[in-house]
């Protein structure tokens, strides 16, 4: 039977992370259901896909067990798992790695390994949300009068994340003039996890800050917003609730409001751990005779084999993947694809998209404006994003603040309503079309738009 494949996201990851992420779901009990998926190039960026039907059963089965829990339980349970998956981080990079034998460090990385499949496995049930009752919730709503407001009010965090706060404790020392050379500092020393989104990524630096800085235009009105409009989205979030009479609904629209926060939450513990554990990566490295980035291409089964001296040819193999990769999972059996064979695999797999294709999505944020596209996709490309631009991007995330205020509008590939460009265009007043699933391949550098956030269309100008 022909397998339908079903895309969640694009990143930039190297194998490794990969290598980790396409095998979750493998072992869990009632959610051991998910035996084949794929992460294929697209563009600068790994995509990966789920079959189809595998999905629907998880989130069929996800949904269920949450409606049964009950969501402010689970919610501490949830949050629970990323503290722990974070202190063991930290306990784990107490060690002296330099003083670890081969074996130890095999043993060290089968550790680390089995820690993140655990993790990861969390990670991804925030899209199992954001796939079932998130759109459930959408769709009904949009039926109603003034129903994108609710789904607004609906998906802001009930909480402050610690990235969100860092952004504030930003924002109150431009308010107050408080920014001298020790504050920068302590700030940094502080918050260098925030820009971290796998093994190999710098850490947050003083230049990072201080352009984080310069995107400010005024702090003051920004603290302003920002608390007016979460105080507002709970009012209205609890009258809309209180007024549901069918008993599933009310349970549902709970559980999409939790993971407002929730989805945002996972960054909070997830790039603190990664950055605990780059020394460790630092001394894989070093034993290998690689960068940083370079030892994070193998995937945890090959580092384990070179550790036990079963592969020597492992530079080669780096440098080719290095060009290009593809990670399929077949019947729970995990295959990479390197250099040309990649290409080939992928010929077969990735959906051609026709460049006078239509791009729609879901209007976010509302407006309508006119400008011209750059694509950024990393924070790498950060620097050729100049102010008054449209941002495009598969999904933005917390390290993409500053260039988010200096967008007329905001185009995304992905998301859903409780995703962050929805939430941080909203407080921002930005215009925002998301899940357009092509913006980035139909799109170029340059190209003059007009997007109009009320309807959810992007036109291409001539």
């Amino acid at each position: 039977m022909k397998i339908v494949w079903k895309k969640i996201w694009a990143r930039k990851y190297a194998p490794f992370m990969c290598g980790v992420f396409i095998q979750t779901f493998q072992s869990r009990k009632g959610f051991n259901i998910s035996k084949n998926k794929l992460f294929v190039p697209e563009g600068n960026l790994y995509a990966i896909y789920f079959a189809g039907q595998e999905l629907k059963k998880l989130i069929s089965n996800y949904t269920n067990f949450l409606i049964k829990f009950g969501i402010k339980k689970y919610a501490i349970f949830y949050e629970g798992k990323f503290r722990e998956f974070l202190a063991w981080a930290k306990n784990f990079s107490q060690q002296n790695f330099q003083k670890l034998n081969n074996k130890q460090l095999d043993f060290a990385l089968s550790e680390l390994t089995e820690k993140m499949l655990e993790s990861s496995e969390y990670q991804f049930m925030a899209f199992l949300v954001t796939e079932g009752l998130a759109k459930e919730v959408e769709e009904k709503l949009m039926e109603v009068e003034k129903g994108w407001d609710i789904l607004s009010a609906i998906t802001t965090p009930y909480k402050t994340t610690l990235i969100a706060k860092a952004h504030l404790v930003l924002l109150k020392m431009v308010r107050d003039k408080k920014i001298d050379q020790r504050s920068l500092k302590n700030y940094v020393e502080k918050y260098a996890w925030l820009s971290i989104y796998e093994y190999s990524d710098k850490p947050w630096s003083m230049g990072d800050v201080l352009r984080s800085l310069k995107s400010i235009r005024n702090a003051a009105k920004e603290l302003n917003d920002l608390n007016f409009g979460r105080v507002k989205a709970k009012k209205e979030y609890l009258n809309y609730l209180r007024k549901i009479k069918n008993r599933r609904f009310r349970k549902i629209v709970e559980i999409v409001h939790y993971f407002g926060y929730l989805k945002e939450m996972r960054d909070d513990y997830r790039r603190q751990a990664y950055y605990h554990l780059i020394p460790f990566w630092q001394e894989i490295a070093k034993r290998l005779n690689l960068t940083l980035e370079e030892s994070n291409f193998l995937i945890s089964e090959e580092l384990i084999a070179i550790f036990r001296g079963k592969n020597s040819d492992y530079r080669s193999l780096v440098k080719r993947r290095m060009k290009k990769f593809a990670i399929t999972l077949r019947n729970g059996k995990i295959k990479v694809y390197s250099g040309g064979k990649a290409s080939a695999k992928i010929a077969k797999l990735v959906e051609i998209i026709n460049p006078e294709q239509k791009i729609e999505g879901t209007g976010a944020s509302g407006g309508l404006v006119k400008g011209r596209v750059k694509i950024i996709n990393h924070r790498e490309e950060f620097g050729k994003f100049k102010a008054g631009g449209i941002l495009v991007t598969t999904m933005t995330h917390p390290e993409f603040l500053g260039i988010m205020r200096q967008a007329k509008a905001i185009i995304t590939d992905e998301g859903g309503i409780t995703c962050h460009a929805a939430i941080v265009a909203r407080e921002l007043g930005i215009p925002c079309v998301i899940n357009t699933k092509i913006a980035t391949r139909v799109l170029k550098d340059g190209d003059l738009v007009e997007v109009d956030a009320d309807r959810g269309i992007v036109k291409k100008l001539k």
